[in-house]
């Protein structure tokens, strides 16, 4: 999450207004990491919309948000991103897979994916 929180930073600091819509996904409503903070600067950033997504939620989330994997509410909602970046950060096979069908499904050039990929221990010594 580090690059990506950078980048807001970055946008709040310079008061760059361009539209930015972030995606955020967890298994479950508790592992959207830092939620209360984008929350707060989507309020103080008008042209920042953030759309938090969860995978696996349980009746007693109460979730009321988005479901299912991250990369395809982004293409729900942008079938076409031809005219977009893309700015990513997360585990290997989350950024190959959105890097894959946002290029295959809705044109996004290969030169405006940018990402952070990272690994973590249980990947780590997965079999």
């Amino acid at each position: 999450f580090a690059p990506i929180k950078a980048l807001l930073e970055h946008m709040k600091f310079k008061a760059i207004d361009r539209p930015a819509t972030l995606y955020w996904g967890g298994r479950r409503p508790e592992d959207l990491y830092m939620d209360d903070w984008l929350r707060t600067q989507m309020a103080q950033m008008p042209n920042l919309k953030y759309v938090p997504v969860v995978s696996n939620a349980v009746p007693e989330d109460n979730w009321t948000g988005r479901t299912g994997f991250v990369h395809r509410a982004v293409l729900e909602d942008f079938p076409d991103l031809s005219c977009y970046q893309v700015y990513a950060c997360g585990a290997p096979i989350v950024v190959d897979s959105a890097r894959a069908q946002y290029s295959a499904e809705a044109g996004l050039p290969p030169e405006e994916f940018y990402a952070d990929a990272f690994t973590t221990e249980a990947d780590k010594h997965r079999d």
